[in-house]
């Protein structure tokens, strides 16, 4: 999974924002929650049944980072007009340079996966063909048909989904503002009627959160019947649904919206914590850089009521993604189970953590997620999280045997590929194709 960078690119924005050093933290925490529910196979989950059912609110994540995908597009683009074709191309070829890198270098370790293609006791079926091509094309998960076994890394459909956000994001983005009455989102906070654009923004959040609901009864489903289904019904909604672009892009517009709502809320003309503020400013920079220790004592000075609330309402969250699974499988409510995967109350939960903690980063919460520790991870995570499943899977190809899997192992492994992946493919790629694309000219 991937989100953009969050200083602009482009030389004629209106507004430079600064990075939001907690959202890299927030994708660290996603990354390596999506590595558990993965790795619930491995030996060491195996033996103890409950931490095997602990993960299984992993799928959380993916919602956290579509949700975090759509406030940094915001942050980072919402003053972009894409007013012209060049300026959209030049927006999409920056995405694309992000995403594909990796994605592609991802498929090329997992070949394994496509082993029935010269297997013959498999034969290729036109089934698998189309499987093949849709994912060399970045588009399986946009077409409305359950591959079931077919398999090709994992993990990745949700790159193919974040590509269809990226590509209808510029129109999202003027759909909204069409909506707010303004051409760009910073114009807003100087602006007599701010006050009533927050109250549409309100307005969107609540209907496009109501429209979250929609495909999550389709998922309730006894778990052996639904493991089964998967598998055998082409048609099968629970899978369909599950990883369409079109039921999760309320994710992205929840967090477009969260993003916007930010960026008003913290304008120095509404009735905030000012200090506060300024704290949050001063903790964001470069890529390269960490929030300086000379602000700690500025961040203490900082902590009140609202900071409690979220470091209580942070950790609430934690024993409750814990706790869930264990209690849906002993009380035999396994069939709801999909509430933890999709839909409103995932969603709600996400951009409230989002929004929370980057409006007060004297929180707990905020502190600890800032920590170098998970700001490395954060850096690596897009590299993790497409290449933390493929090594056994070169071992295995090059061998003949699956290797046992150990999640210690799998998260060394899985680390140390994606510091070089990040070094010597994503950041050369994308570096050359910003020098090489024309910058928007949106004025």
């Amino acid at each position: 999974m991937e989100i953009s960078p969050t200083v602009n690119t482009e030389e004629n924005q209106s507004t430079r924002r600064p990075i939001i050093h907690v959202f890299t933290g927030f994708r660290a925490l996603a990354c390596l929650w999506i590595f558990m529910l993965h790795s619930v196979s491995t030996k060491e989950l195996e033996n103890l049944f409950l931490l095997q059912l602990m993960p299984l609110g992993g799928s959380a994540g993916v919602v956290l980072f579509f949700c975090l995908s759509g406030f940094v597009m915001v942050w980072t683009y919402g003053d972009c007009k894409f007013k012209s074709a060049k300026c959209y191309w030049s927006f999409i070829g920056r995405r694309a340079a992000r995403l594909f890198p990796l994605y592609y270098f991802s498929l090329f370790l997992s070949i394994y996966d496509i082993r029935y293609v010269w297997r013959k006791d498999e034969p290729c079926t036109k089934t698998n063909v189309i499987f093949i091509m849709l994912t060399l094309f970045t588009i399986q998960t946009w077409v409305p048909y359950n591959f079931g076994r077919n398999l090709w890394n994992e993990p990745i459909w949700s790159v193919q989904t974040e590509w269809f956000f990226y590509l209808v994001f510029p129109f999202l983005l003027r759909l909204i503002r069409y909506f707010l009455n303004t051409s760009q989102i910073s114009l807003l906070t100087n602006r007599n009627d701010k006050k009533k654009a927050l109250k549409r923004l309100y307005l969107m959040w609540f209907l496009v959160l109501c429209m979250s609901v929609i495909p999550v009864p389709f998922q309730f489903r006894p778990l052996e019947i639904g493991e089964h289904k998967r598998t055998t019904d082409p048609y099968d909604l629970t899978v369909i649904l599950y990883i369409s672009p079109l039921t999760r892009i309320p994710e992205f517009l929840l967090g477009m919206l969260t993003g916007i709502i930010f960026i008003l809320k913290s304008s120095p003309d509404t009735h905030i914590n000012q200090s506060d503020t300024n704290v949050s400013l001063n903790l964001v920079s470069s890529d390269d850089q960490q929030p300086d220790t000379k602000f700690s004592s500025s961040l203490c000075s900082n902590y009140n009521r609202y900071c409690f609330i979220l470091d209580i309402y942070f950790l609430i969250g934690i024993l409750f993604f814990i706790c869930s699974s264990p209690i849906f499988y002993f009380y035999e409510f396994v069939e709801y189970h999909a509430i933890l995967r999709m839909g409103s109350l995932m969603s709600f939960m996400m951009c409230t953590y989002l929004y929370l903690s980057a409006r007060y980063p004297s929180s707990l919460t905020s502190r600890l997620l800032t920590r170098a520790l998970l700001i490395k991870m954060g850096e690596i995570s897009y590299a993790f999280y497409c290449l933390s499943e493929t090594l056994p899977k070169v071992y295995s190809l090059l061998v003949g045997i699956m290797i046992e899997k150990s999640i210690i192992m799998k998260l060394f492994a899985g680390i140390g590929i994606a510091v070089f992946a990040r070094r010597f493919i994503e950041m050369p790629f994308y570096t050359w194709v910003n020098k090489k694309l024309l910058r928007c000219q949106c004025r």
